[in-house]
């Protein structure tokens, strides 16, 4: 059976409102440098704030780990 591994980073959100879109600055470089490590993008939370809102998003990753005789 494969094990996993879990990584999250938490990153601020910029941009507010309904009509303003909303954007993760530094998010592709991010997925980009854990890729390079074998980290998989499980997941992003946006986690409610006030008003429903949220000036957070956490971006959890997963990898295999290696397989070890048990």
């Amino acid at each position: 059976m494969t094990k996993y591994e879990y990584k999250t980073v938490t990153l601020d959100q910029k941009g507010w409102g309904l009509i303003q879109s909303r954007s993760i600055p530094g998010l592709e470089s991010i997925l980009n440098r854990e890729g390079k490590e074998g980290w998989r993008l499980c997941e992003i939370v946006l986690p409610s704030a006030a008003y429903g809102t949220s000036d957070k998003a956490i971006v959890i990753f997963e990898r295999a780990l290696e397989r070890t005789e048990d």
